[in-house]
C-alpha cells in the first residue's frame, strides 16, 4: 500500500487523512487487548517486521526497531503519509460527510444515533474485559495460554453480536420492539404482576427512567425553542414531538403489555455480561494491587538487607 501511494502523487496529500484515524482505532484497539491480557503480540518495525523499540514522534502510528529502519522507511514512504495535526480538521470534515452519508437519519435524530455509535466502544471494552478475564484464568489455573490472533477474532466476532443486540434494545426503547432478536428466551414480567424481578426493577429505575425523561427534555426543548430557524432545522414535519424519535422514548419497553418478551431477554442479557465486566475488572484491579504491594514487601535482589544482631 505504502508503494502505492508512493506512486501515485495525488494519492499522497489524501492517504494521511484517510488512513490515519483507522490506523490510531486500530492502535489504540490493540492497546486495549494488551493491557486486558487478550493479545501477546507485540509492535513489529514497519520495515522489516522485527520488534519495535520507538515509533514516530509526530504521528505516533509508525513503529520502528532502529533508527537506521525509521530513516530508510521516512525517505521511502513515510514522509508521504505520515500524520500531520494540520490534516486532523480534513479526517473529520471527511469522516463526517461519510457518517452522514452512511446513516442520512443522523441529521433527524442525532441523539439517537450518538447513543448507537456509542455503544460500539463500549461493547468492545466489555468484550475485552471478559475474554481478558478468561484468558487469565485459564492461565493460572490449568497452565493454558489462549491469548492470540484466534482470541482477538473471537472478540471481535461477539462485540458486532453485542452492538447488534444492543442497537435492538435502542430501537425498542424508541418505540419499535420488532428490533429484539431473545437471546435468551426468557420470560417477560408483566405490569400486572406488581413488582418486577430485581435485575428488571433495577434497569428501570436507575438506567431507563431516567433515560426518558433526558430524552423527552430534550426534545421538549427543541419543540419550545424561540428561534424559528433552529426548530425549523431539528424538527420534522409531525403531530407530537420535535425529533423523529425521541418524544416515543419508552422505560416499559420490555413488558409484556409492550410485546416486550424478546426485549425482555436481550436486556437481561445485556445487562449480565456489562454485571460480570464489572466483577472482573474489579477482581483484577485487587489481584494486580495484592500483587502490586508483595513485590513491593520483597528485598530487591542486590540491595544491602537491614542488619541482624
Amino acid at each position: 500500500m505504502g508503494a502505492a501511494i508512493v506512486r501515485r502523487r495525488w494519492l499522497r496529500p489524501l492517504a494521511p487523512v484517510i488512513m490515519s484515524p483507522v490506523v490510531a482505532l486500530y492502535c489504540r484497539a490493540r492497546r486495549l487487548l494488551k493491557k486486558k491480557g487478550v493479545a501477546r503480540r507485540r509492535w513489529a518495525c514497519s520495515l522489516c517486521r522485527r520488534r519495535a523499540r520507538w515509533k514516530c514522534v509526530r504521528c505516533l502510528r509508525s513503529y520502528y526497531c532502529s533508527r537506521q529502519c525509521q530513516n530508510v522507511s521516512w525517505h521511502i514512504v513515510h514522509k508521504h503519509v505520515c500524520y500531520k495535526p494540520s490534516r486532523w480538521a480534513w479526517s473529520v470534515i471527511l469522516y463526517g460527510l461519510l457518517t452522514l452519508f452512511l446513516f442520512p437519519g443522523i441529521l433527524r435524530d442525532p441523539m439517537m444515533y450518538d447513543l448507537n455509535l456509542g455503544f460500539v466502544p463500549v461493547s468492545f471494552y466489555i468484550m475485552a474485559i471478559l475474554a481478558g478475564g478468561l484468558a487469565t484464568t485459564l492461565k493460572r489455573s490449568a497452565g493454558m495460554d489462549i491469548r492470540g490472533r484466534t482470541l482477538e477474532i473471537l472478540v471481535l466476532i461477539s462485540t458486532t453480536w453485542l452492538v447488534v443486540v444492543s442497537w435492538g434494545l435502542v430501537g425498542a426503547f424508541f418505540g419499535d420492539t420488532s428490533h429484539c432478536h431473545g437471546v435468551l428466551r426468557s420470560h417477560s414480567p408483566s405490569l400486572e404482576d406488581g413488582q418486577p424481578p430485581l435485575i428488571f426493577h433495577t434497569l428501570h429505575n436507575i438506567i431507563l427512567k431516567p433515560a426518558q425523561r433526558w430524552f423527552l427534555m430534550w426534545d421538549r426543548l427543541a419543540s419550545n425553542s424561540t428561534t424559528p430557524w433552529l426548530r425549523r432545522a431539528l424538527c420534522t414535519q409531525q403531530e407530537s414531538g420535535c425529533f423523529e424519535h425521541l418524544h416515543k422514548a419508552n422505560a416499559d419497553f420490555f413488558f409484556e403489555e409492550y410485546g416486550g418478551s424478546q426485549c425482555a431477554s436481550d436486556l437481561k442479557m445485556v445487562a449480565t455480561l456489562y454485571a460480570c465486566a464489572g466483577a472482573v475488572a474489579v477482581s483484577t484491579h485487587l489481584w494486580k494491587r495484592r500483587e502490586r504491594q508483595r513485590r513491593a514487601r520483597r528485598p530487591m535482589r542486590g540491595e544491602p538487607r537491614p542488619h541482624q544482631d
